[in-house]
C-alpha cells in the first residue's frame, strides 16, 4: 500500500457510489428524492451522469484506517487510482450535487417547469390515493 493511503482516513472506503438512470419525468424525479430521505445519501450529475453516493463505511476498514483485506481486495478497489482519490481535494466539479429532498424538487421544478411539475405530481398522487369515503354510522 503506498504511504498516500494512510494519510486520509480512508475517505474511499467510506461511502460507494454508482450511475443511476437520469429522471425525466416526475415520477423519477420522486423516486430520486425518496433516495436524499435516508441518511447518508447524495446524488450529483458529473457531465451529464447521474449517481447515487452511499455513505457506509467498507467492513474490512481497520481502525489505523488500512484495509484487512489489501492483498485480497475487490477489483473495484484495485482499479481506484489514487491520482484521482478523494484525498487530493480537487474539485470534482459536479455539474449539480443534491443533498436534501429541497434541493432535487426544485431542480425538478426547474427542469420540468413548475406548474407542469405541480400538475403532473399531484395528478400522480391523486391516483395512488384516491379520497376517502366518509362511513356512515347509521343503525340498519
Amino acid at each position: 500500500m503506498k504511504m498516500k493511503c494512510g494519510t486520509c482516513g480512508g475517505k474511499c472506503c467510506r461511502y460507494f457510489c454508482f450511475e443511476i438512470d437520469e429522471p425525466d419525468d416526475v415520477d423519477e424525479f420522486e423516486d430520486v428524492r425518496w433516495y436524499l430521505y435516508h441518511e447518508g445519501v447524495t446524488v450529483h450529475v458529473d457531465e451529464g451522469d447521474w449517481f447515487i453516493s452511499i455513505a457506509n463505511r467498507c467492513n474490512s476498514l481497520n481502525d489505523d484506517n488500512t484495509c484487512s483485506v489489501y492483498d485480497n481486495r475487490p477489483l473495484i478497489c484495485r482499479k481506484y487510482s489514487q491520482s484521482h482519490c478523494d484525498e487530493t481535494g480537487l474539485d470534482y466539479g459536479y455539474d449539480h450535487h443534491f443533498e436534501t429532498p429541497e434541493q432535487l424538487e426544485l431542480f425538478a421544478m426547474e427542469t420540468l417547469g413548475k406548474e407542469a411539475f405541480l400538475a403532473e405530481r399531484d395528478e400522480s398522487r391523486a391516483k395512488l390515493e384516491p379520497p376517502v369515503k366518509k362511513i356512515k354510522n347509521s343503525p340498519e
